[in-house]
């Protein structure tokens, strides 16, 4: 996947991680709930798996089931960066890190460079925040239903003054995925990967769980978060999320396609529909 002439992230930290990635997935595959996934989700991860074992290349990243499903295009950069950047006291939060290779673009009047998955993920934060009234530094403990390659954990962990406790759920894959990505990027001792039951996430960490676990998951949280992956899960995990009543979350911030039938039980339970801009149409956050 890396040509010639693009950078190789292959550092010490990273390759290390790198070695161990095949070791840490199979400690958690097991851990799956086969009602939480749709077929479709089923082939990319197995898609994923194939390419990313037995080692990670340093441009994981750029992989189909990352790149094409996980990093927005940057069509959405000139729509939702000036936003960004005029609610932005410190800038920095808008820095991609190297690990994984990921597309990025220069960031005008400065010497950073970031990518318009990191814009899109502060978007969407900055939105919440202004609709609710809410920081996101209100929230000690966030829980993230469908993480991706760990993107808005990130962020969320640039723009939180404090240490929050998050956890997030996944595939078994994702959530080996997160372990590297995170790992990497934040620091090893940051990231727990849980593979047993129970589970009971460690303070001030970032808590990667496998789906197969959620039940056995022991969490009250005061930010519930799920962008689209709510949409792309099996009615019984939609089911479950509600009966958990959102993780004990007080918080809401979902992004959904305006027409999917669940919207209507979020709103149900009390939360607001906020449209995302004209650029994205047919798309909203419910927030609460």
């Amino acid at each position: 996947m890396h040509s010639p002439d693009e950078p190789q992230h292959g550092d010490t930290a990273f390759a290390d991680l790198a070695r161990r990635f095949a070791e840490r997935l199979a400690t958690v595959r097991p851990c799956v709930d086969a009602r939480y996934v749709r077929p479709d989700w089923v082939r990319r991860n197995a898609e994923l798996e194939r390419d990313l074992l037995p080692v990670p290349p340093p441009d994981f990243l750029r992989h189909p089931s990352i790149a094409f499903q996980m990093f927005v295009n940057e069509r959405l950069l000139p729509h939702e960066l000036p936003y960004v950047r005029s609610r932005l006291a410190d800038e920095r939060p808008l820095a991609e890190p190297p690990v994984g290779d990921p597309p990025t673009v220069p960031l005008p009047g400065s010497d950073l460079r970031t990518s318009s998955n990191t814009v899109h993920q502060l978007f969407h934060l900055l939105r919440y925040q202004e609709a609710t009234g809410r920081r996101v530094d209100d929230a000690a403990t966030i829980v993230e239903w469908g993480g991706g390659f760990g993107a808005l954990i990130r962020v969320i962990t640039a723009l939180h003054r404090g240490e929050p406790t998050c956890v997030v759920f996944d595939t078994p894959t994702f959530s080996a995925v997160q372990w590297l990505y995170l790992s990497a990027v934040l620091g090893e001792e940051r990231v727990v990967l849980h593979d047993t039951a129970p589970v009971r996430p460690v303070p001030g960490r970032v808590n990667l769980v496998p789906i197969g676990l959620v039940g056995a998951t022991d969490v009250d949280a005061d930010l519930f978060i799920s962008n689209w992956a709510l949409n792309e899960s099996l009615p019984r995990a939609r089911e479950d999320v509600v009966d958990r009543r959102w993780f004990g979350a007080g918080s809401l911030l979902l992004a959904m396609h305006a027409g999917d039938p669940f919207a209507q039980v979020v709103l149900a339970t009390g939360a607001t529909a906020v449209p995302l801009g004209d650029f994205m149409p047919g798309q909203h956050y419910l927030v609460a």
